[in-house]
């Protein structure tokens, strides 16, 4: 099904191309968010593999359109297909996609948050062709992170007959380059240079991000693909409305829904492209009208017309991500998914956590970091950006473009004070967040850590805003001069050695990674993945881990529950000395586990557990079913 599953969505930008009058590679991220809030429709209902048939459906429509159109419309069609498929802007697209996926399908889990949710979500959503129901989410302290570009990562893990990490990373890189291919839109007509020029634009792509985001390059995390959208919607909104309405607010609204798929702080960054978006709408408004006095009665009209049609598209760009929101929201609820930072944030606000007293080395550490450390941690060989240094850079950059007239000077200005005041609220939420609910996180006393932190939270200002200032500097990708700007930039901001690193300096690290894996799940824990045959189909349930007090280890417990998905999880420590049955079975119902695993506890453990049991003894290392019974729970071994 792979090849229908690639031959639909190629068909499907096609199409969007066709209709609407633009380049393929346009396309690409509208056809993109499309496929994301299809799959993740069909995840509610647990149906992802539904999508093969989908696809087998639309490629019939597609073929049956073709058939029924007119001779010369169809003409058009081919025509239109052979000049974009064989473009050098697509193929460069193309050969990226196929490029980057064989490069990284030797990539490996490595980083910290991607075991605790980014990875281990998504391989729970493969295994379980859609999201787990309650009291099973495999990542149990993430459970409200929202599933936008682990949808992809399913896409790209569908190919293959079995969960494969190479797969995953391949899934979240194409995700994230399809919002930056529209920028290959220069590259229109092949002449002497466009081999040249479709290798610097490739390169030009895939280092971009390291200007001021580090963590996508060895992670999964949605930072990097929540900038992109960001950046493509703001982009969106100044495009104009020439290949029509529907257009224009259609691809707001899709960019937005996705915006709040991606994380839990998307709707900040849609809120912030709404204010964009409207204020924008009442310059353009405000320009209009100037130019309709003295107009025709009928021209009047048309603009009184043309106003209306303008609200309704902006109240639905507003609506339709809002509604995308709370149905996650909804689904969270009914499922108590709840994520450990949202409950921090809740005691944080109603005054049940107390603060830790050295908010002044958190505050010297956030100065220090935005002022002088480069965004991207490490230092380049020609010019590293620090936070502050790119937020005054960007007003700088629309001054300029008005100054060379690229821009009017009202839109200048609307875009320059947009970027500076959004900034300042942006970076003053970020410090308030790290003297209350990041303030128990040490590292972040540190310029190293604190940077860290930054440019991965700030990456949908940071890169938003580079993305939108590429935008005007190639005039909406006619420009090849200015599109040369844009690469000399990138060139001389980058942080080549970590995008190489990203692409295939990573195979050096591999094998040192899986070896570390394979130290910290010990031999006991091993034994618990077999038992609970970890890793199968459809293999849903929650299970109580239960050890001796004297074994605790969170970081062991992180790297079981990835080996461990779907099978969720939870995590307890026994004192045989203080504890008693009624402690285990109130162990057992806090973590609302349908079942119990037990390793080997120390004397007294056995006569603890027995007492919950059906039979005389208690066997540690066998998984027991938990059921309840009007004396409390039951245990009945299951293996």
């Amino acid at each position: 099904m792979v090849i229908f599953q690639i031959a639909a969505f190629l068909v499907l930008i096609l199409g969007i191309g066709w209709k609407f009058k633009i380049s393929m590679v346009e396309a690409v991220p509208v056809g993109s968010a499309l496929l994301i809030l299809t799959l993740y429709i069909l995840s509610f209902f647990h149906a992802l593999s539904f999508s093969d048939y989908l696809a087998v459906l639309g490629l019939a429509a597609a073929l049956f359109s073709i058939w029924k159109t007119s001779a010369g419309k169809r003409k058009e069609i081919f025509a239109y297909a052979q000049s974009e498929f064989l473009g050098p802007a697509f193929l460069t697209a193309l050969l990226m996609t196929v490029v980057v996926t064989i490069c990284v399908s030797g990539k490996v889990v490595s980083w910290w948050d991607d075991y605790n949710f980014w990875a281990t979500d998504v391989k729970s959503i493969y295994y379980l062709d859609g999201f787990a129901g309650k009291y099973t989410n495999a990542a149990a302290e993430f459970g409200d992170y929202p599933p936008g570009a682990q949808m992809m990562k399913w896409w790209f893990l569908h190919f293959s007959g079995k969960f494969r990490e190479g797969l995953m990373f391949a899934g979240y890189y194409f995700l994230n380059l399809s919002f930056l291919f529209p920028f290959l839109k220069v590259m229109k007509k092949w002449n002497k240079y466009s081999l040249p020029v479709m290798a610097a634009g490739a390169a030009a792509l895939w280092i971009f991000p390291s200007v001021a985001e580090a963590f996508w390059m060895d992670g999964c995390c949605a930072d990097l693909t929540m900038a992109v959208v960001y950046g493509a919607f703001l982009v969106s909104v100044t495009d104009g409305w020439a290949k029509g309405r529907l257009f224009y607010y259609g691809r707001q609204a899709l960019f937005l829904m996705i915006l709040v798929l991606c994380k839990n702080t998307g709707f900040m960054w849609a809120a912030f492209g709404l204010l964009f978006d409207y204020g924008y709408h009442y310059l353009l408004y405000r320009k209009e009208v100037q130019r309709q006095k003295g107009a025709e009665n009928g021209q009047r009209q048309e603009e009184v017309q043309g106003r209306k049609k303008n609200r309704l598209g902006l109240f639905m760009v507003t609506l339709l991500p809002a509604l995308t929101e709370v149905s996650w929201l909804l689904f969270c609820v009914s499922n108590r998914r709840v994520a450990k930072l949202t409950g921090t944030a809740i005691q944080m606000a109603t005054g049940g956590m107390g603060i830790p007293a050295y908010q002044e080395k958190m505050v010297k550490a956030f100065v220090e970091a935005f002022i002088r450390w480069p965004l991207h941690r490490g230092e380049t060989f020609a010019w590293d950006l620090s936070p502050l240094g790119l937020y005054l850079l960007l007003p700088v950059f629309m001054f300029l473009l008005y100054k060379f007239r690229v821009l009017e000077k009202r839109q200048a200005l609307y875009t320059g004070i947009f970027l500076a005041v959004t900034g300042m609220v942006f970076y003053g939420v970020n410090l308030i967040c790290h003297l209350t609910i990041f303030a128990v996180e040490t590292q972040y006393l540190e310029p190293f850590g604190m940077v860290s932190s930054i440019e991965r939270y700030g990456a949908p200002f940071a890169i938003g805003g580079l993305y939108l200032t590429a935008f005007y500097v190639t005039r909406g990708g006619e420009s090849l001069k200015g599109a040369l700007l844009c690469f000399l930039f990138v060139l001389v901001t980058a942080d080549h050695v970590g995008a190489y690193r990203a692409i295939a300096g990573y195979r050096e690290t591999v094998q040192e990674t899986l070896n570390e894996r394979e130290e910290i799940v010990d031999e006991e824990a091993k034994q618990f993945l077999a038992r609970t045959e970890a890793g199968q189909k459809g293999n849903a349930m929650r299970i109580l881990y239960l050890r001796d007090i004297s074994d605790v280890s969170w970081v062991r417990n992180t790297y079981i529950n990835f080996e461990a998905a779907p099978v969720s999880v939870m995590y307890g420590n026994v004192d045989t000395a203080s504890m008693d049955s009624g402690d285990i079975a109130k162990a057992v119902e806090d973590a609302h586990a349908g079942f119990l695993y037990v390793d080997k506890l120390p004397k007294g453990g056995e006569e603890i557990l027995a007492s919950l049991t059906k039979e005389d003894t208690f066997t540690f290392g066998c998984l027991y079913q938990v059921i309840e019974e009007e004396g409390g729970i039951c245990l009945y071994k299951k293996g």
